[in-house]
């Protein structure tokens, strides 16, 4: 928001944020300081102030974009400015707390139960946030938020994997996130036509309150109800199925007593958004195991702290990118909408190429690409306003003039696509680390080593609104941060081993020896090798067999 501080004996009930008396009655580019008035005045006049100047603890909003914010609201200015990126921060660590509780509340008690908890969380903590009357009471619910928003999409994206076969697993697993985008979106085309932070928050998060008709119109999951010995409840849902479906269901199917059945980590946490299904075996639970078991040997060393950074630059990058829309030149509805959007076409892309060009060929070169163009971007020179003459002058007040989106007529619309070419390459990353991650741990750790990768991506989520705040200091020094650090995660990728094509490994022993035959520049491009592709596709007729 836009602020000035109130001017005592100018302001009154009918003024506005641009006044004439600002240019003499506060200093240039100071939110937070009023100029003296002289003892023997009272009139609003530019020989009335000083030079001197003085703190103030009221101050009038500029209205003309939102007629209420948190910020106006909660007086979140000057020396309480280090409070307003704790909202965002909030929410990531509601994220984590939700990830951890609600995974395992849905693994004991089921899918249904598991959404009707995230359910209540996401809109209760919502709906409350709006009618908070102080700021602390506005972060606890944030905090609330955070936890049913990724309890909900974690919960429902191993219910929709457990729904369908192996087959589809990939496609399901990249193209759930379209509607996610989708919502994002939303989220800028409801904020055109509300401006009042308070019903916004109302309107965005009240109707999740409609998922709770799924406890009555959407089954259990068959898979659950399997693990917990309610079999025959499983088999009149498969039935049920088959015959919407028009189908027979074969009858050593409704016989198997082994099952494959998934179950919702709750070590795991969905970052920007997503989840990740892992199955393990269950002999794997008669030992113990820890992520510091990854840290012991050279290699699997190296590869986890390399996939920690990973994790927590997609989170910090993807997060941060997400916030800063705001602060680049033009309508900050279109921007922010227009970065949401363009994650549709980042996720095509990697469910396209992704087994073509490899794991690490892919995953290096959408973080180099989003990295360099957010570097980039921040070298691009800020001018005149866009749209304005070469004579305009920024008044009635120049209180903000890099606020004025003071950018090059000509070079606008390249600070905006360069952003979103980086918003494209970090959400390509994010779902691409996900299936990486899988791969690059061994079996007996997978579940662990997915747990300490998202533990890490939530430090960076935590910090993502504290970077973006600094373009309050230097407006390009996110860009900059952004794209440093992809940069360096995009290099440290050529690191790891190549996982198309190969054998994956089942124990930390074999992990160890995992892509001792490749060069450091080994990249799978546009196909697999041939003495592996069998394989590959024995083991995925295995895997379709086994479902």
């Amino acid at each position: 928001s836009l602020l000035r501080c109130v001017v005592p004996s100018c302001d009154n009930n009918s003024t506005q944020f641009n006044e004439t008396f600002v240019d003499w009655a506060i200093p240039e580019g100071d939110q937070c300081h009023v100029k003296v008035r002289k003892n023997d005045t009272d009139r609003c006049t530019e020989d009335a102030f000083q030079n001197s100047t003085t703190t103030c603890n009221e101050w009038v909003y500029d209205t003309s974009m939102f007629t209420s914010t948190t910020v106006s609201e909660f007086d979140l200015t000057c020396e309480r400015s280090g409070l307003a990126p704790l909202a965002g921060s909030m929410y990531m660590v509601g994220m984590l707390l939700g990830a951890i509780t609600i995974g395992d509340f849905a693994d004991r008690f089921g899918r249904k139960l598991g959404i009707l908890l995230s359910v209540i969380l996401l809109g209760g903590g919502g709906v409350l946030s709006a009618v908070s009357p102080n700021y602390y009471m506005f972060l606890i619910m944030r905090l609330f938020t955070g936890a049913g928003g990724v309890g909900l999409f974690q919960v429902t994206f191993v219910l929709a994997v457990e729904f369908i076969g192996a087959k589809w697993r990939t496609f399901c697993g990249i193209i759930i996130e379209v509607p996610f985008a989708l919502g994002e979106a939303m989220t800028g085309v409801l904020a055109i036509f509300i401006r009042d932070w308070r019903w916004l928050q109302v309107a965005v998060t009240a109707p999740a309150f409609l998922l709770i008709s799924y406890m009555w119109i959407m089954p259990e999951s068959v898979r659950w109800l399997v693990s917990q010995g309610r079999k025959d409840d499983a088999i009149k849902i498969i039935k049920k199925a088959a015959k919407f479906n028009g189908k027979e269901v074969p009858k050593h199917l409704l016989e198997d007593p082994t099952m494959e059945v998934p179950t919702v980590d709750g070590t795991l946490s969905v970052a920007s958004s997503k989840a990740e299904l892992v199955i393990d075996d269950a002999s794997s639970l008669l030992k113990k195991r820890t992520v510091f078991d990854l840290l012991r040997t050279p290699n699997m060393r190296k590869r986890s702290f390399n996939m920690f950074y990973c994790w927590a630059v997609c989170t910090l990058v993807y997060y941060g990118l997400s916030s800063n829309s705001g602060n680049l030149g033009g309508n900050i509805f279109v921007n922010f909408i227009s970065t949401m959007l363009i994650e549709i076409p980042s996720y095509v892309f990697s469910y396209l190429v992704l087994d073509r060009m490899g794991r690490k060929g892919t995953l290096s070169f959408v973080l180099l690409l989003g990295g360099v163009a957010c570097f980039v971007s921040g070298f691009i020179p800020e001018g005149k306003p866009c749209g304005q003459t070469a004579n305009f002058k920024p008044t009635p007040t120049p209180l903000y003039p890099r606020k004025a989106h003071m950018v090059h007529e000509d070079l606008g619309w390249l600070i905006v696509t360069l952003s979103l070419v980086g918003k494209f390459g970090i959400a390509a990353a994010f779902a691409i680390v996900y299936v990486y991650s899988a791969e690059i741990f061994p079996t007996e750790y997978r579940s662990v080593g997915i747990g300490a990768c998202s533990m890490c991506a939530r430090v960076g989520g935590i910090l993502a609104p504290f970077i973006s705040n600094l373009a309050n200091t230097y407006k390009p020094l996110p860009l900059f941060i952004f794209g440093v650090l992809s940069i360096i995660s995009g290099c440290l990728i050529v690191l790891l081993p190549e996982t198309v094509g190969c054998e994956l490994p089942q124990t930390l022993q074999e992990s160890e020896m995992f892509g001792s035959d490749q060069p450091i520049w080994y990249f799978s491009c546009f196909g697999k090798r041939k003495d592996e592709s069998s394989s590959s596709k024995q083991g995925e007729t295995e895997d379709d067999q086994r479902v």
